[in-house]
This record gives structure tokens, C-alpha cells and sequence, in this order.
């Protein structure tokens, strides 16, 4: 009885996070605003970036005249991306600094103050937890034994 709960709360745990991989296979950052026309590539073709939208190390943004964009990584560090500009997305913030004065001459990103959302995290811990509760209270269970 005590497997068959812990292979419901596995399971439940295993599908929820699998939903979370779907979107972004290694997330490493992900756009915080987007104002104007500003495109991303993850991989395939360029595409209309969306704010909220999870960023892998190596793909693309493009910042088109008159518009501009932000990039939030896991940490708090936000680069804020200047109109007629492009970089890499690369796996920690002081690296995709780097790499954004590289290829625009020190014009493409500003490290801004640290903004961090936690609410996402927030809820999927607490829809895990609810999870395994109800996991953990189904099914029989006996308090008293029974003689034979």
C-alpha cells in the first residue's frame, strides 16, 4: 500500500514536471518585457519574442529601431536590450553581458536592477505539495489490526 502512494506521488511529481520541460527544454533566462518589434530565434527561424517567453543558451533576440526588451536570468540580473541590437543567450548573466557589448560595441544590454518573480515558483511548489497530499491520503488504510 505504502508503494502504490509513493508511485502516485512520483508520478504526479514526474508528469508536473515534465509539463514545465515542454516549454523550454534548458530555460536559462526569459524575456521581461518586450515593447516595439523585437524577434527571437530559438533554433529554427526568427519569431515575434513575447514577454514571459523562456530563453535557452544560444538563441537569438534581435531589437528592432524604436524598441527594446529585457532579459531576466534565474539569479535576479536583468540585461535591458537597446533598440538596433542582437545577442546570444548565454547560460549565466555576466557572460550574456559580455557577449551583448561584443557584438554591439558596448551599446546592446545594461545590467539593471535585480528583479526577480517568484510567484511561478511559488504556485508549482504549492500544486506540488497539494499533490502529494492527496497522493499520500487515497486509497485503504487500516489504523486498528485485525486479529486472525
Amino acid at each position: 500500500r505504502i508503494a502504490m502512494k509513493v508511485y502516485r506521488v512520483l508520478l504526479a511529481t514526474a508528469l508536473a514536471l515534465g509539463m514545465v520541460g515542454v516549454a523550454q527544454a534548458n530555460p536559462v533566462a526569459m524575456l521581461y518585457k518586450v515593447q516595439g518589434k523585437v524577434m527571437v530565434n530559438q533554433g529554427q527561424k526568427f519569431i515575434a519574442a513575447k514577454a514571459g517567453m523562456p530563453l535557452g543558451a544560444g538563441d537569438r533576440i534581435l531589437v528592432m529601431a524604436g524598441s527594446n526588451a529585457s532579459i531576466e536570468y534565474g539569479n535576479g540580473c536583468t540585461l535591458n536590450l537597446v533598440p538596433n541590437s542582437s545577442i546570444t543567450v548565454t547560460p549565466d548573466c555576466k557572460n550574456a553581458r559580455a557577449v551583448a557589448d561584443t557584438q554591439q560595441g558596448g551599446n546592446a544590454a545594461t545590467v539593471g536592477d535585480p528583479h526577480t518573480d517568484y510567484m511561478p515558483i511559488i504556485i508549482g511548489g504549492a500544486a506540488l505539495a497539494a499533490i502529494a497530499v492527496i497522493a499520500s491520503s487515497g486509497g485503504n488504510s487500516y489504523s486498528h489490526p485485525m486479529s486472525p
